[in-house]
């Protein structure tokens, strides 16, 4: 027995005593040897730092100083789960299966029990949250969405009950796998969506004599559409038969979801109008001002909307279109 812990005493000399220190509790049954492979020391350094003579000796309930620095719990816990040893859960978190062992008083680093719940140290790393999308309620009638937190296209076109390459179409989405919180998307064509007034009110908004003085020619371009009755082409669009009417011309140009008949522009009251069929084949007019760079176009019900800039790019090309033409 002298022999042993004199040989002992002699190795403690390879090994300094570390700058700080932590305690240990001696469980029953354990021995020194336990206490200094769970934490990567050796026995003589633990006779050294706690005064032990015998190795052999070691009393349960008496706390031991191990060295290296303390290790502290953090908030994050682990439940054991079937086929896990402790040094995937060290890897999963990348801290040492050391310190597991330390934090939760496991004896064999090899032997960890299914459904045991382990304290993780501080500075585990732990996982991100998985992604949990927010589900989008959808507003009857509503015509745009604002994309919140944790909303994709794919979760938005399924509440408003549309096809998602609709979604893609309608806004030009170059990536529809990017679509950035804060982002207004139409629901449906914002140039042809139902009026929410009347021809009388927007007339009073006089949108576009925030211009200069020949604004005055957009006001007034509004009630001609009506007196000079060349709404009555609006007529067919309600028709049961529309599409005769567009058919006369063979000159149809493309724009986006339109089909615009061409050959058939008319002044009207300072604009230009023009039969247009949209994406569902649907008879209606369009108007053009080219002095006011704006558009306007006839409902289901064949009335005409407000005026508007052109926000989408077919709008503009087709207003630039035929604004070079009657410059």
């Amino acid at each position: 027995m002298r022999r042993t812990a004199l040989a002992a005493l002699l190795l403690t000399a390879w090994f300094p005593l570390s700058a700080t220190a932590a305690s240990v509790t001696v469980r029953s049954g354990e021995t020194l040897s336990d206490i200094a492979n769970r934490y990567g020391v050796s026995v003589g350094t633990l006779m050294r730092m706690n005064e032990i003579r015998n190795p052999d000796l070691v009393q349960a309930g008496r706390r031991l100083q191990v060295p290296g620095p303390t290790v502290t719990a953090g908030s994050g816990r682990h439940r054991v789960n079937s086929g896990e040893t402790l040094s995937i859960i060290a890897r999963r978190y990348q801290v040492r299966s050391r310190d597991l062992m330390a934090l939760n008083n496991l004896r064999n680093a090899n032997h960890v029990e299914i459904g045991q719940t382990l304290r993780l140290p501080s500075n585990a790393v732990m996982p991100r949250p998985a992604f949990k999308p927010v589900a989008v309620t959808p507003i009857p009638g509503a015509t745009e969405h604002t994309v919140a937190k944790g909303q994709t296209l794919t979760q938005i076109a399924k509440a408003y009950k549309l096809p998602v390459a609709s979604l893609i179409s309608i806004n030009q989405l170059s990536d529809p796998n990017k679509v950035e919180v804060g982002t207004r998307l139409y629901l449906t064509d914002p140039s042809f969506q139902t009026p929410t007034t009347t021809q009388a009110q927007a007339a009073k908004t006089k949108p576009v004599q925030a211009k200069a003085k020949p604004v005055q020619t957009m006001a007034v371009q509004t009630k001609p559409v009506q007196a000079k009755k060349p709404v009555v082409k609006a007529k067919p669009v309600q028709a049961a038969k529309p599409k005769q009417t567009l058919a006369k011309s063979a000159d149809w140009r493309t724009y986006g979801p339109l089909q615009v008949d061409w050959g058939n522009w008319q002044a009207m009251g300072g604009s230009q109008v023009v039969p247009t069929l949209n994406a569902q084949g649907q008879a209606l007019y369009l108007a053009v001002n080219c002095s006011a760079k704006k558009i306007n176009a006839t409902g289901a019900d064949g009335s005409w909307k407000t005026w508007e800039a052109p926000k989408n790019r077919f709008e503009k090309d087709l207003v630039k279109d035929r604004c070079q033409v009657k410059a």
